[in-house]
């Protein structure tokens, strides 16, 4: 770690004089991988687009934001800004630095979309958002150049893994019963989350290095939970309304243009309330208290997105049931 610092810690203080232009672009990049991004996204090519492709990027998304957390506590390497004062963070970043969620996000996500795509101009346009959304993350100066290149091998083999098991995992879904499918995403969430336990207790977690510190020398806490327990709530709110909509049958995603828009804001009027109504009644302290109802939030968020939303729409004639 420390030799990759001392090559690349240069890196990080020489875009400390990026323009103020470069910087506006970066940081409308690098908000293509923040939570708010996706929870805009994501019920859009899931109710609008395209049901297989969203459940899919939906899955490898919060699969790959699950293991970039417990990536970060095994390795625990620092940012740039947390050893050296002359990197000034233009985002905020909580967490450790190894390897870049975002860089890591982008190459699982869009390349996922590329793969997808016939176009070999979607497919153009994906390659660079990755390449893009991962130097984002450098020129910020929240990440060594390091972090954003493991976050892009990290992110890729996700994305072969997934490819490699993808037939084989939907063959053995459509054949088993819906005990056994929820009792094996009961167990994935619980590897997962157990898994960060045994490397981080939260309420306990294991030193930092004395000479780390925040901006304005603020205390660090990259042993932090939220980012798991966001991603594998949704994930495990998603997988339970992709599992009851097989049972009770898929919705139409095809509808006339007005009523794709419509089913588009009710739905997300729904994600808002959930995002930022339970956000601000929940408690955010460090205890099994917060920590659980953080879980529940976006687990309702993902099962309103997967389930309750397209239930919903069949309700209110803004989609039927397919046949």
């Amino acid at each position: 770690m420390e030799y990759l610092i001392q090559i690349f810690l240069p890196v990080s203080i020489w875009f400390q004089n990026s323009p103020d232009w470069l910087i506006s672009i970066m940081k409308a990049l690098t908000f293509l991988g923040d939570t708010e991004f996706y929870l805009l996204v994501m019920p859009l090519l899931y109710w609008c687009i395209d049901l297989a492709l969203g459940i899919r990027i939906g899955v490898i998304l919060l699969v790959s934001g699950s293991l970039n957390t417990i990536l970060k506590f095994a390795f625990t390497w620092p940012r740039p800004f947390w050893i050296s004062p002359q990197v000034d963070p233009v985002v905020g970043a909580e967490g450790f630095g190894f390897p870049s969620g975002h860089a890591q996000n982008a190459a699982s996500i869009w390349g996922l979309f590329a793969v997808s795509r016939p176009q070999r101009w979607q497919k153009l346009i994906a390659l660079g958002l990755i390449f893009l959304i991962g130097l984002s993350r450098i020129i910020l100066g929240v990440h060594f150049t390091h972090d954003v290149l493991g976050g892009w091998v990290i992110g890729l083999v996700l994305l072969f893994l997934f490819l490699m098991w993808e037939s084989r995992v939907i063959a053995w879904f459509k054949k088993s019963s819906w005990g056994l499918q929820v009792l094996v995403l009961i167990l994935i969430t619980g590897a997962f989350l157990i898994t960060a336990i045994l490397i981080a207790n939260p309420l306990n977690p294991p030193p930092l290095p004395g000479t780390w510190s925040g901006p304005d020398g603020e205390i660090l806490t990259p042993f932090n939970y939220d980012g798991l327990l966001t991603t594998l709530g949704a994930f495990f709110g998603l997988g339970l309304g992709v599992i009851l909509l097989y049972q009770t049958g898929w919705f139409q995603v095809k509808a006339p243009t007005w009523k794709l828009v419509v089913r588009y804001l009710v739905g997300l009027v729904g994600v808002l309330i959930l995002y930022l109504g339970l956000g601000s009644i929940f408690p955010d302290d460090l205890n099994i208290l917060s920590f659980s109802l953080r879980f529940l939030r976006y687990f309702l968020i993902g099962f309103w997105i997967s389930y309750g939303g397209p239930k919903f729409f069949q309700w209110v004639k803004l989609a039927e049931k397919r046949v």
